[in-house]
């Protein structure tokens, strides 16, 4: 068990013995509180990550997106923390170098029809799927998982509402920013949306086992008796 899990365990078992709330609440506590940990400290390396490679904000806006989607939907976990932390970090500056040189030039309309259809996919994949949990953190409560796809879903909502809000300013004040924010938004959301599919999930798995053979690696021939 990780650092993150030990103390979303700890804040859960003490909110049960504190607020007198049953094994359900827990486990839903547990479950937020694991997630919360791990989007801030992935949150604080993208932040780094953006100022380096000069995408602060994209990589910023979607990264916070795509953590907030997962909080309630979950996702394809990778075996480590440390790995999942540099998962996120590499996918929210590619996507904000990508923004920020190449998905700009998009014109409004034709963003509207590719913001539109991850939106679309987003609510098909989430009623379907989410949420997908972690084999250690298992979601076996049949109601809870209802909680956790509703909220889920609202949170999609909230995101569509905004992107309509960003496109209405968009077109009254035609500022660049605008279209790289709803730009970020939908990656964020595609990306969160991908990880609850299979071939998504089969495609992290993948990335998962070559950075631990290559962290593995590493750790070997910088051993004292590694040959």
């Amino acid at each position: 068990m990780s650092l993150t899990e030990k103390i979303a365990t700890k804040i859960g078992n003490n909110s049960k013995l504190f607020l007198n709330i049953n094994e359900e609440q827990e486990q839903i506590i547990v479950y937020g509180a694991i997630n919360l940990f791990q989007m801030l400290f992935s949150i604080l390396w993208v932040i780094i990550a953006g100022l380096l490679f000069r995408v602060f904000y994209e990589a910023l806006i979607f990264s916070i997106t795509a953590s907030i989607l997962r909080k309630y939907s979950g996702g394809v976990h990778a075996s480590s923390p440390s790995r999942c932390v540099i998962i996120g970090t590499f996918s929210a500056v590619l996507a904000g170098i990508l923004i920020n040189n190449i998905f700009y030039t998009i014109n409004s309309i034709t963003v509207a029809v590719i913001s539109g259809a991850i939106i679309i996919f987003a609510f098909t994949t989430v009623l379907k799927n989410a949420p997908v949990d972690s084999i250690k953190k298992p979601i076996t409560n049949i109601e809870t998982r209802k909680q956790f796809k509703r909220k889920s879903i609202f949170v999609i909502f909230i995101f569509l509402f905004i992107i309509i809000i960003l496109f209405i300013f968009n077109e009254k004040f035609s500022e660049l920013y605008y279209i790289k924010l709803i730009e970020s938004i939908s990656v964020g959301v595609l990306w969160q949306t991908i990880t609850l599919t299979k071939n998504g999930i089969n495609f992290l798995n993948k990335v998962d086992f070559f950075l631990k053979y290559i962290i593995e690696r590493m750790g070997t021939s910088m051993t004292p008796n590694a040959k």
